[in-house]
């Protein structure tokens, strides 16, 4: 599973940022709440401001502010 923050302007549909990140969901698992590794399948989350700063701090990258934020996934065989 490949994982990426993608950034949005507040009240703009319009994606402004995207990075891919290096982390596991057994890594993201405690951010995230995720109790199954399925969990990250077939959704993007909205990020509160405390899950920005555990992957910020989990995958050693910064953030740009005053955005909305979300953790999507990918399948690394297939990208999608």
């Amino acid at each position: 599973m490949m994982f990426s923050v993608m950034g949005f302007e507040p009240g703009k549909d319009e994606l402004t940022f995207e990075v891919s990140i290096n982390v596991s969901v057994d890594e993201l698992a405690p951010v995230m709440g995720w109790t199954g590794a399925s969990d990250c399948i077939g959704a993007d989350f909205r990020l509160t401001a405390a899950q920005i700063v555990e992957i910020e701090q989990l995958c050693s990258v910064s953030f740009p502010e005053g955005m909305d934020l979300y953790l999507a996934s990918s399948d690394e065989n297939n990208g999608s």
